[in-house]
């Protein structure tokens, strides 16, 4: 009888225990379980208590995707990737904040990174098909003529120094032809 009742109270302390001494394991468990049920504002406070890890901010950008706060997910997912650039999971998910915010280059750019972290992923793959016909479709904007121009005017200032360092050379061959004349003494 008194194991019975011993058995009880381990049971009812290990639940407490991983609560106080793996607190954000506890807390992404709550959050996950919150998520899968729809519950993304609540899942998405969860989150946000322990988003200064890789994993918290990653789970946090998706419940923000699922609230349509894409501003608010981008800067989740960029958060987690910048704890950890190897999360092809996360790329995939910041392919897909920027795909809804039609910006379909950063789009195609993250579901290929996406891609090169894991090559199985059917849906990146799917994903950057649809982002490369919307990029056709949309082509980014022309590039501004000011840069253009400016661009033209450093090539400009780069073919005057190309020539005058041509010239330079020419003229010390040159000289080095009318030169001091050469004898036979080394000294």
């Amino acid at each position: 009888r008194w194991i019975l009742i011993l058995l009880l109270i381990l049971a009812l302390l290990i639940p407490g225990l991983e609560l106080v001494l793996r607190r954000n394991t506890a807390l992404n468990s709550l959050g996950e379980w919150l998520y899968k049920r729809g519950r993304y504002k609540e899942a998405g406070k969860i989150f946000d208590g322990y988003a200064e890890e890789e994993e918290g901010a990653a789970n946090l950008a998706k419940s923000r995707y699922k609230q349509g706060d894409y501003e608010s997910a981008a800067d989740a997912a960029e958060q987690a990737l910048q704890k950890d650039q190897n999360n092809a999971e996360t790329h995939y998910d910041k392919g897909n904040i920027a795909f809804m915010n039609e910006d379909y280059q950063s789009a195609v750019e993250e579901y290929e990174k996406a891609l090169l972290l894991n090559p199985e992923d059917d849906d990146a793959r799917e994903n950057l098909e649809l982002a490369l016909t919307k990029l056709d479709k949309n082509p980014p904007p022309p590039p501004d003529p000011k840069e253009d121009e400016d661009k033209k005017n450093e090539e400009e200032v780069r073919n005057i120094l190309d020539a005058l360092d041509n010239l330079e050379a020419r003229e010390r061959k040159q000289q080095d032809k009318q030169g001091t004349p050469k004898t036979d003494n080394w000294w």
